[in-house]
This record gives structure tokens, C-alpha cells and sequence, in this order.
């Protein structure tokens, strides 16, 4: 699994940075981590940066995990760049569907059909559903026990968008988990810089034909 995991971010990786026009998506975060991106050391601690709403109740901030008692083992532990978020420090919350909400923005000029996003994700319970401004992006959740790569690729629009992770809770210990989130986006390119572009190939055809 550590293999799987490292190959799958060198390619991530590699995916988001294979242009020289990429520019990264500002506003990811991890879960469980302060405006640094630095994961918080305790549990009970509000999450800045994602909401939840157990279907039909009203939105409610989601705090870090207190990991020195269960379910840690057997949830995968924290590490200093994510912890596992939940309704509640002691992991507890009743039955039914959840959904964790983080926001970000493109600008207007972000070329929409090379957005991409993408990291490491565990839940309790299990999972297969993230949505981009409504629109799902399958990807299958492994549970708690580890945490394995999810990629979304559309749904992307200017201005504000919204990735939503949803999962079930059969009741007791229920939590999200977010890892290495990472993105990028391609520049729609200015009139201005296509002119020039069209200006230098004909230059080169003539040079050519001469």
C-alpha cells in the first residue's frame, strides 16, 4: 500500500505540473489543520476550513478527533499534515448521511477542461461519493484503516466551487479524513498573447518558404 500510495502522488504530482501554464489551486486544505495548513496537535478543535450537515439538520462545524483512545487503532493515525475531523473530539455520532464541505475559487480566465484536484481520503463509514458543485466524481473510499488516492476532474466552474465528501454512519465512530489535497488549472490565454503567438508562426512559415 505505502508503494501504491507514493506511486499514485508522483504521478498526481507529475499530472499537475505538466505544463508551464499550470498555475496550483489556492484554498485546498487538509482536514484538521489551521490557516498554515499545519494539522492541529489536540482534539475538540473546530475545523476553519470545512462544514458538515448530518441530512436533514442544519450545517454544524465538524472538530479534530482526540486520537489517545478508540477508535484510534483502528482509524489510521493523524500525522502532522491532516487529522481526522468528526461531529464530535470522541469520534461519536448518531446514524445517518453526512456531508463534508470545503470551498475554493477559480478565477475567470481558468481553463475549466484542464482543472484537476486530487489526494489521500478515509472514512467511517465506508464511502464512494465526492461531488464538485453537484456533479460526482466516483472514487472509493477504503474505510478507516487506511487512507487511498481520489481525483476529481469535473464539475469545475469559475468563481466559487464546492467539493463535498458524503458517507453513511451506521451509528457510533464517524469521520472524514483528508490528505495531501492538491490542484491545478490551466490560463485561458489572452487575445493579446494568441496575436503574438499567430504573428511568430507566421514569421517562421515565411523565413521557411525564403
Amino acid at each position: 500500500m505505502r508503494n501504491f500510495l507514493a506511486t499514485f502522488c508522483a504521478i498526481f504530482l507529475l499530472a499537475i505540473s505538466t505544463t508551464a501554464s499550470a498555475v496550483p489551486i489556492t484554498g485546498l486544505f487538509n482536514t484538521g489543520v489551521d490557516g498554515s495548513g499545519n494539522a492541529w496537535g489536540a482534539g475538540g478543535v473546530s475545523d476553519i476550513h470545512y462544514n458538515a450537515v448530518l441530512i436533514p439538520s442544519p450545517v454544524f462545524t465538524p472538530v479534530t478527533v482526540t486520537d489517545s483512545a478508540f477508535p484510534f487503532p483502528p482509524w489510521v493515525p493523524n500525522n502532522a499534515n491532516s487529522r481526522w475531523i468528526g461531529p464530535r473530539a470522541n469520534s461519536q455520532g448518531p446514524a445517518g448521511n453526512y456531508i463534508y464541505r470545503t470551498t475554493f475559487n477559480l478565477p475567470a480566465n481558468a481553463n475549466l477542461s484542464t482543472a484537476m484536484l486530487g489526494g489521500l481520503w478515509g472514512t467511517d463509514d465506508w464511502s464512494n461519493d465526492i461531488y464538485l458543485n453537484g456533479t460526482l466524481n466516483p472514487n472509493v473510499s477504503a474505510g478507516f484503516t487506511s487512507l487511498v488516492p481520489f481525483m476529481v476532474t469535473a464539475g469545475f466552474q469559475t468563481g466559487l466551487n464546492s467539493l463535498e465528501f458524503r458517507l453513511t454512519n451506521a451509528g457510533g465512530p464517524t469521520g472524514l479524513r483528508v490528505d495531501r489535497i492538491a490542484g491545478k488549472y490551466d490560463l485561458i490565454p489572452e487575445p493579446g498573447t494568441c496575436a503574438l503567438a499567430a504573428i511568430g508562426l507566421g514569421g517562421m512559415l515565411v523565413r521557411r518558404r525564403t
